[in-house]
């Protein structure tokens, strides 16, 4: 399976009074034996790290779109969550056997994998001070780990009243963390593991990605056909944007003026 790299070398088109840029394809990944499920930006800007069900993850150069050294392979199965720390030093993976690991950015399993969910892990966040690492699963549980011991910290298990975890995001502060799951947010005290905000119901579908605003007072959502905006402390549904096919991810621009939807025939 191909993943594929945009560049900012675009052609100009003059819609209205102001331009916009659309991305030209510069490179097209090759190398997976299945789909391409994440794929994170290291922080030199010069490499990316995908992964997929089959197993492995794939370091790539995006400028000259080929593969850097050899797939990076280990026991647990296909993967379904891949995050990187804030410091942009290790990668952590989940995978389909429940279990967690971590990665330095060359390649290297870090020692100690850690095997508490007891069905696959489908979502990574690390903490803003890179202190912790959660992880959602399809188990219906999140687990708080200290990032270097494994330990699950403060709380135990946090059992929610989602089926599953597809999404997990911590806010900037670090003090809550939001899970998306069937058709429902929720978002948590990372020190108590209490539900503070929600059930927020009815949203249609899986909730496949949760982003929080830089200042913590919004939480932004993709599920269904919608991409939703809520008030972060009450759940109040503050805005909603119809995309013409289901999405799955969400991300906001630097400067938080641009909403990115993806979904399932492209990027609005």
């Amino acid at each position: 399976m191909a993943a594929r790299f945009f560049a900012r070398q675009t052609r100009k088109e003059a819609l209205t009074a102001a331009q916009w840029e659309e991305p030209i394809l510069k490179h097209k990944f090759e190398g997976h034996e299945q789909a391409v499920r994440n794929f994170v930006f290291l922080h030199d800007d010069v490499h990316i790290v995908s992964s997929s069900p089959d197993g492995t993850m794939r370091k790539w150069n995006c400028e000259t779109g080929l593969v850097v050294g050899e797939p990076w392979k280990s026991e647990g199965g296909s993967i379904f969550a891949l995050a990187l720390s804030p410091d942009g030093k290790k990668i952590a993976c989940g995978r389909v056997d429940g279990s967690v690991q971590r990665w330095t950015t060359n390649g290297e399993m870090i020692e100690g994998v850690w095997t508490d969910h007891s069905n696959w892990v489908q979502s990574l966040s690390w903490s803003p001070s890179g202190n912790q690492i959660a992880s959602g699963s399809h188990d219906g549980t999140i687990l708080i780990r200290g990032a270097e011991s494994g330990k699950v910290e403060l709380v135990g298990p946090i059992k929610t009243t989602q089926d599953y975890v597809r999404a997990l995001a911590y806010s900037p502060s670090g003090e809550r963390i939001a899970s998306g799951g069937d058709e429902t947010i929720c978002v948590w005290d990372t020190k108590t593991g209490k539900l503070v905000v929600g059930p927020i119901k009815d949203l249609g579908n899986t909730v496949s990605s949760v982003v929080w605003s830089s200042d913590s007072t919004k939480l932004y959502s993709a599920s269904d056909n919608f991409a939703r905006v809520f008030n972060s402390t009450s759940g109040a549904l503050l805005h909603r944007f119809k995309h013409n096919d289901l999405l799955y991810s969400v991300a906001l621009s630097p400067k938080h003026n641009v909403l990115a939807c993806v979904g399932e025939q492209g990027i609005a």
